[in-house]
């Protein structure tokens, strides 16, 4: 439907103070923790988000905006556990308020063609992966598949024979690792997959620990498996330092890169074939050719390889069985090593997202492998000691309506609004009113009805004012001398002023009362200017009927001296107040003998005597004329 309506009530756009802390931009002091182990903000119209972290951008992401979010989900000894969307100026978008113990892997996934947030929430505090009951979902792994299924990871403790690779044999528990396909409307596992039964504890890199019950030995570290077209399945395992690939059918390993039992050439010498404690694999296809993606840590607990964590895409001839190193991408300002997690992304232009998972930053890179963008949610001299981790940092376009309501938080003559995870609000209309007055109504995009509070103002709807929206909170100080009502609303509007969403209202106190009198004082001043309005058109009215009465008088004057016998005659033989009378007798005669008289007067002939040779005059007539007024024979000429 129209909302043009709302348009009738703007003045203005008028530009706010931010109220988010600006991000920093390759500062020093902050990396060197000068700011904190973990710099936030907080927000007066939201105070339940206060996580929201204040990112330091080497590189700025504002070079790499596509129209996508940046989506992560720290957590730490510094960070409070929370999933949150961030713009690429760092300004959040949502941040959740609710609390679901560690959080893991936010991001957007399709589900029956419907866009989702999905992640992971609970508890980590065993081994590196989540726990619960039964086969409860592990935290590396939910991934929602083209048909419509869900890939999950599972940690199990199970009771076997312990082969480490030097041959040393003893029962024990260790956690196997588990990944099912599930059918999302019935729960049915449509496979499932246990690494025990396929790969011997022997090829894990892992040192064996006492492999009890209560503390059992994490042998393989399933951290990510992906579908293929061809209905198989690509995982990856950390302790195994190998990708595996796996049958979709029979669950037998087709190929492995990587670890003990490698499959391929290296064609790089040892380059695409050697990496550790690696996650986030992915297949990609590029002009024919298929690749493998990953984040190569180059380290776990234990070991490394190198002093940074890369992101590497291996290319892989499958019937030659041969593999080539494609590109290593990595930070070389500042080298960032993660023993854990982390992320490989490609997006749909080529870029890749790598996030550092242990260590709070993520970067971007061109597809040859080219740094152009990088943030660090914490001081760069704090990496590597846990303060803040994310386990994959990701990007997705990301469209949301929220179901609750905008806030608006009134403060210090200072309005505060905002709307946690509303992407589309563009600017903020701001409209006063009573307490009783009735609201008017309109639909969003999906037909429901939203309460506008519109109606206008009994002044001049000009208090009316439009705010550009700025950041995730904005600020917006009411200037003294704006006449406002008692009550203060925000509608939230897109970018063609479509209405999606009104705060409460928000009381002003005494700053109404100061504006009533304001309003007062500008109603008598409209008043008195109204009442001098008047009076100057009165006055121009009265200078008008002045001048037309001199005009008059002057008119009158003239036909007068024309007419001069009429007044010294009535004056002379005491005619007084017959003036009309005889001025009519005159000049019907006169215009009677002008018409019968023309060109048969001499000059010297006097007009009586050839009027009453004509006999153009009546008996009364002749009377006045016998009277010989004097002037009356030289009156006409």
């Amino acid at each position: 439907m129209s909302h043009a309506f709302l348009l009738t009530f703007l003045t203005a756009i008028l530009t706010p103070c931010l109220a988010d802390q600006v991000a920093f931009h390759a500062d020093s002091q902050y990396n060197d923790g000068k700011y904190g182990s973990y710099v936030t903000q907080t927000f007066k119209s939201n105070p339940q988000v206060t996580a929201v972290p204040v990112v330091n951008f080497v590189k700025p992401f504002t070079s790499c905006d596509d129209g996508s979010y940046l989506m992560i989900a720290p957590r730490g000894d510094a960070a409070d556990a929370t999933p949150m969307i961030l713009d690429v100026t760092g300004s959040p978008v949502w941040a959740s308020t609710q609390r679901y113990g560690e959080v893991y892997n936010l991001q957007v996934q399709i589900y029956k063609e419907e866009a989702f947030l999905t992640f992971w929430g609970g508890n980590d505090a065993v081994g590196g992966h989540g726990i619960g009951t039964g086969l409860g979902a592990d935290l590396h792994v939910f991934t929602i598949t083209e048909n419509g299924t869900a890939l999950v990871s599972i940690y199990d403790t199970k009771y076997t024979n312990l082969e480490s690779e030097v041959g040393y044999v003893r029962p024990g528990w260790i956690w196997d690792s588990i990944f099912q396909e599930l059918d999302l409307e019935t729960g049915e596992a449509i496979f499932e997959w246990h690494a025990n039964d396929h790969i011997e504890v022997a090829q894990s890199y892992a040192a064996v620990n006492d492999a009890t019950e209560r503390d059992p030995w994490d042998a393989y570290h399933l951290n990510s498996v992906e579908k293929d077209e061809k209905g198989n399945y690509l995982i990856s395992c950390r302790y195994l330092r190998a990708l595996i690939y796996i049958d979709g059918r029979t669950g037998d390993v087709l190929w492995q890169l990587g670890g003990h039992k490698n499959s391929f050439k290296d064609l790089s010498g040892g380059k695409a074939t050697t990496f550790l404690g690696q996650h986030d694999a992915h297949f990609l296809t590029k002009d024919g050719k298929t690749f493998v993606t990953f984040f190569n840590n180059n380290a776990d607990w234990d070991h490394s390889m190198d002093d940074q964590s890369k992101g590497t895409r291996i290319e892989l001839d499958l019937e030659a069985m041969t593999a080539k190193l494609d590109v290593a991408m990595f930070d070389s300002t500042t080298k960032i090593l993660s023993s854990s997690q982390g992320s490989y992304q490609t997006l749909p232009h080529g870029h890749v997202v790598l996030g550092y998972g242990f260590n709070g930053a993520m970067a971007e890179f061109s597809e040859d492998g080219k740094l152009l963008c990088d943030a660090y949610f914490q001081p760069s001299s704090t990496f590597g000691t846990g303060a803040v981790q994310s386990y994959r940092n990701l990007r997705f376009n990301w469209t949301a309506y929220p179901i609750t309501k905008p806030s608006l938080v009134f403060d210090e003559q200072t309005l505060y609004m905002s709307w946690n995870g509303a992407t589309e609000v563009a600017s903020w209309l701001v409209v006063d009113f009573d307490d009783e007055e009735p609201t008017t109504a309109a639909t969003d995009d999906n037909d429901d009805e939203i309460e506008l509070h519109v109606k206008p103002s009994r002044r001049d709807p000009a208090s009316t004012t439009l705010i550009h929206k700025s950041g995730f909170e904005t600020e917006y100080e009411l200037q003294s001398g704006t006449a406002l009502r008692r009550f203060l609303r925000v509608i939230a509007l897109d970018s063609t002023g479509q209405p999606l969403g009104t705060s409460d209202a928000v009381e002003i106190g005494d700053l109404a009362d100061m504006q009533a009198e304001a309003d007062s004082i500008q109603e008598e001043k409209e008043r008195i200017d109204s009442q001098t309005v008047d009076q100057r058109i009165l006055i121009g009215i009265g200078g008008l009927a002045g001048l037309s009465v001199v005009f008059v008088l002057v008119w009158s004057f003239t036909r007068c001296r024309k007419a001069e016998y009429e007044i010294v005659g009535c004056r002379h033989f005491g005619l007084e107040g017959k003036e009309n009378s005889i001025r009519g007798v005159l000049n019907h005669a006169w215009q009677r003998l002008r018409a019968k008289s023309s060109g048969r007067r001499d000059s010297g002939d006097d007009w009586g005597d050839l009027a009453a040779a004509e006999g153009l005059l009546t008996e009364e007539e002749s009377r006045i004329i016998a009277l010989q007024i004097p002037g009356i024979g030289g009156g006409y000429r």
